[in-house]
């Protein structure tokens, strides 16, 4: 049988994010599992499947000489000898022979996981939507639901770390039931660009145009009511960001050794700056306002993706706001001596 390295490679790359790092109690986690017409990859927080045309195998091979040896291939078609317990590869004059194990161990008939209502089509900005609200989430492991995107069904997703609240709203109902979905597992949603969702038992799953599903397993935990953190009091004093900010913050973005930068407004400056103990930044703007002086943590693509939307907040006593007509991002101000 002959394929097309290049749409065999394509395949496993779009897999790849499914397989786990390291050697877990379930088995095959660290391989390519082919299902006849489809390649799959498993490691108990998300499962990805990709159609393979006409590729008719059936096993798992262990996916890291497998990627590898792939990616150096530079035949354009490439032959496939298959049995029970191996499968040979040719292109040219090159040979390789890898072990397939035949039986499939990986729980992919596993009900909760397999079960799935009807695809519904997702909403246009669904990907902006969970791109930015992984923006905000926290790093602290101590509660699960903070290291989540909530999407909840009445049409909003949500995410916080406790001090940063980023809502995104649409108009219409959300097509799935409300869950908590690890920020982990969000990076490779975001990746396959779906189009379509399904419900799931203690998994979601996600589709996109080509076929690739990735299914995520959720967090039973409930997200916290944000409402009264959102609300916008009745003396905030507006503050427009210099258009210089977004080419600042991809500087800053290099230095950054925790995934955020430090904003400080001082008078009529705008201070961005960032690093750690290997290297730090530092750049000074101009503000046409003069307001209290403050600072604020945030994700370098988040603020970005923010200003290309909207380039004013509204500062409270406490905190500011950034909003327009889909989403809210709310963070705490520390105040700083003049």
């Amino acid at each position: 049988m002959e394929v097309s390295v290049q749409e065999f490679k394509k395949a496993l790359e779009i897999v790849k994010p499914g397989l786990a790092t390291t050697v877990t109690e379930i088995e095959q986690v660290t391989s390519f599992a082919f299902t006849k017409k489809n390649v799959i990859t498993y490691n108990d927080e998300i499962c990805i499947t990709h159609p393979l045309g006409d590729l008719d195998m059936q096993g798992a091979i262990e996916a890291e000489l497998l990627y590898k040896f792939i990616s150096k291939v530079k035949s354009k078609q490439i032959t496939l000898e298959i049995n029970d317990t191996e499968v040979t590869m040719k292109a040219g004059r090159v040979k390789a022979v890898f072990n397939v194990d035949s039986e499939i161990k990986l729980p992919l008939d596993d009900e909760k996981l397999v079960s799935k209502g009807k695809w519904k089509d997702l909403p246009e900005n669904f990907i902006e939507a969970i791109s930015m609200a992984k923006g905000c989430v926290s790093k602290d492991m101590i509660q699960a639901k903070l290291n989540c995107v909530h999407l909840n069904k009445k049409g909003k997703v949500e995410s916080s770390d406790g001090f940063r609240i980023f809502r995104y709203e649409f108009d219409d109902k959300l097509p799935l039931q409300t869950v908590l979905i690890p920020a982990s597992s969000i990076n490779s949603v975001i990746r396959i660009k779906p189009n379509q969702v399904a419900k799931g038992d203690e998994w979601v799953h996600f589709k996109n145009e080509h076929g690739t599903v990735i299914s995520c397993r959720v967090v039973n935990d409930e997200f916290p009511n944000v409402d009264e953190y959102l609300e916008e009091g009745k003396k905030g004093v507006k503050l427009s960001f210099p258009k210089e900010l977004i080419d600042s913050l991809d500087t800053a973005e290099i230095f950054s050794e925790d995934d955020l930068v430090k904003i400080t407004i001082k008078g009529k400056k705008l201070i961005v700056s960032s690093g750690g103990h290997i290297a730090t930044f530092k750049e000074k703007l101009k503000l046409d306002e003069e307001v209290d002086s403050f600072a604020f943590q945030i994700t370098p693509y988040l603020l970005k993706d923010i200003l290309k939307q909207i380039q004013f907040c509204t500062i409270y006593k406490d905190r500011l706001i950034f909003k327009n007509e889909n989403f809210k991002y709310m963070t705490e101000l520390t105040i700083v001596e003049d």
